[in-house]
């Protein structure tokens, strides 16, 4: 990635990310993360710089969805007993985020946006139960880490695979007949 302002943006994004993982905020019963405001401030951001934004919202929403249902389908079934739950949630939210979108940008928009707002409409709901739980703590994290590492591999592989066959394509295209017609 050449040097930019984008480059310097997505940078500090990052180092704010980092710092404000331990720091938690508190407003009434709910306590949140910094680090998941840091996160949905940051996908609202780049929602707003990409176009079809409509689609991109749409994308987010039913990401945001799909969170919050996973996470409540792993509180009320015993799917912990056959699988770890940051696997099911990062697989399912994978695949999502795949079939919904494409490039690699709006991909991780769509996915930190609909995680972020899925996390805090999955605190609101339990909060309603008298439970607390906290909004953006270390499993939430996790999961976004292990989405996103996806996210990118995928780019990387996809843009390699891409690179290989149109160098095998040029280097076919280029290479000299075995025999070649004798003139008569």
């Amino acid at each position: 990635m050449e040097k930019n302002k984008y480059r310097l943006l997505l940078a500090c994004w990052l180092l704010l990310l980092i710092i404000g993982s331990d720091i938690y905020l508190s407003i009434g019963l709910l306590k949140m993360s910094l680090s998941c405001l840091i996160i949905f401030s940051g996908a609202v951001i780049l929602q707003t710089k990409m176009s079809r934004k409509f689609f991109h919202v749409f994308a987010s929403l039913t990401i945001m969805i799909g969170y919050t249902a996973v996470l409540i389908w792993e509180n009320h079934l015993p799917i912990k007993h056959f699988f770890p739950p940051a696997l099911i949630n990062s697989c399912f939210l994978y695949l999502l985020t795949v079939i919904m979108t494409t490039g690699l940008w709006n991909r991780l928009a769509c996915l930190l946006l609909g995680m972020a707002a899925g996390e805090l409409i999955y605190s609101l709901l339990i909060a309603n139960y008298a439970i607390s739980d906290m909004i953006g703590d270390k499993r939430f994290l996790d999961s976004v880490l292990m989405i996103v590492a996806s996210i990118v591999c995928q780019d990387f592989i996809l843009s390699l695979r891409q690179k290989i066959s149109i160098r095998f394509q040029t280097s076919i295209t280029k290479s000299k007949p075995l025999f070649r017609k004798r003139a008569q």
